[in-house]
């Protein structure tokens, strides 16, 4: 459990400093927003207060969010490649995708390590019973 304590807060960290460099975006206040809920949900899961199902739930909105803002031709996410507008779109879309993976990745691994746990108390028991 202490490794995906670690890992959540890791990640909320990076979502943190994920706010503080939307100040430049031409809308920043909703990409500060989308990146400090992440954040907050990150430092939640790291301190054991957010339900699975709010996690899995925050990983399917990502999820919708990255299809819905992915752009119609992607041309790459670097400036001189294409459209500003589908390169702005793209790297959107793969910042939504980034927090999806995340509460993803951190249900999944929670499940896990709950198995684990359980597995490990049996064979505890099992041992002691014999």
């Amino acid at each position: 459990m202490l490794f995906s304590k670690l890992l959540a807060f890791l990640f909320g960290l990076a979502f943190l400093s994920f706010v503080v460099l939307q100040y430049n975006d031409p809308d920043p206040a909703l990409w500060m927003a989308v990146y400090g809920v992440a954040a907050i949900l990150c430092f939640m899961t790291a301190v054991g207060k957010l339900p699975p199902r709010i996690r899995w739930s925050a990983a399917m909105l990502y999820t919708a969010g990255a299809i819905l803002a992915w752009p119609e031709r992607f041309e790459g996410i670097y400036i001189g490649g294409g459209d500003i507008k589908n390169i702005e779109e793209a790297r959107e879309a793969l910042g939504l995708l980034l927090c999806a993976t995340t509460f993803t990745g951190l249900f999944f691994l929670e499940k896990y390590q709950q198995r684990r746990t359980l597995r490990f108390q049996q064979l505890q028991k099992a041992r002691w019973a014999n």
